[in-house]
């Protein structure tokens, strides 16, 4: 049984990589595997950097292997780098604001990222067949908050993930680890999952909110969809009664704060 200490509701997000690396303790040239959702950035934008930045890189597409094969090379891909590496440091600031995803282990790339292709293609209980986009930092940041059980479906080893979170104006931050073996992956999902995935299509929609108001961040949004997602509320795009949900929450988080 694998044990997660998990980005929780309460958890801050941090503005920078070099913060969340320190937060986590990982060592400057620690190896990683970055994965990169190539489809968000220009067309062989990240291949050319790849060959361009590293001598002899190694580097795989997400979907090898999996169902999805047929389409992987417009997928995600998979870099195994090392913090400070040319490419890194060319991800970081190119690429940080489409949602960059590092996993940090000393397993092979196939045993990293099996949860992650194991997942792609699932069955929900209300909508049915779903392409589930795995490697989306907005999916795992609303996961981990709402149902860090089901992100163990997700991690097949050793590993600590590391995220950023795109907040319009800029980014931040995130992560978490996890020790032990994976759970079997259960390709049925039931509502309480159909109602976190429906806060991570709508996490867009939100940032409008974030981005005016000038005290909230990611913590805060997260916190937002946490609170939602225990009330049993799904994200349905009724934007009024939305953000009367953000401002009745916002309004009684600051009361929260203000008491002695």
């Amino acid at each position: 049984m694998s044990t997660i200490a998990p980005v929780s509701p309460d958890r801050a997000c941090l503005d920078s990589f070099q913060e969340v690396v320190r937060n986590w303790q990982i060592q400057p040239g620690q190896r990683c595997l970055l994965i990169i959702d190539a489809a968000q950035c220009d067309e062989h934008a990240v291949t050319k950097a790849l060959y361009t930045e590293c001598d002899d890189p190694s580097w795989c597409w997400l979907f090898e292997g999996s169902q999805l094969e047929a389409l992987a090379n417009e997928g995600p891909i998979v870099v195994d780098t090392w913090v400070g590496s040319k490419f890194c440091e060319h991800a970081l600031t190119q690429w940080a604001d489409t949602g960059l995803l590092f996993l940090f282990t000393e397993h092979s790339i196939e045993e990293a990222v099996a949860g992650l292709r194991g997942m792609l293609l699932i069955t929900l209980e209300t909508a049915g067949p779903c392409l589930l986009r795995t490697y989306d930092t907005r999916f795992l940041q609303v996961l981990s908050a709402c149902q860090p059980d089901q992100m163990e479906e997700l991690i097949n080893v050793d590993s600590t993930w590391i995220w950023s979170i795109d907040l319009l104006n800029h980014v931040q931050w995130s992560g978490f680890q996890a020790k032990g073996s994976a759970k079997q992956i259960k390709a049925h999902k039931g509502h309480d999952f159909e109602r976190s995935l429906s806060w991570s299509f709508g996490w867009p929609s939100l940032l409008t909110y974030v981005d005016r108001d000038h005290r909230a961040d990611a913590t805060t949004l997260t916190r937002f969809i946490a609170n939602q997602w225990r009330s049993e509320v799904a994200y349905d795009g009724q934007f009024d009664e939305l953000e009367a949900q953000w401002q009745a929450f916002r309004m009684n988080d600051s009361n929260t704060v203000a008491e002695p």
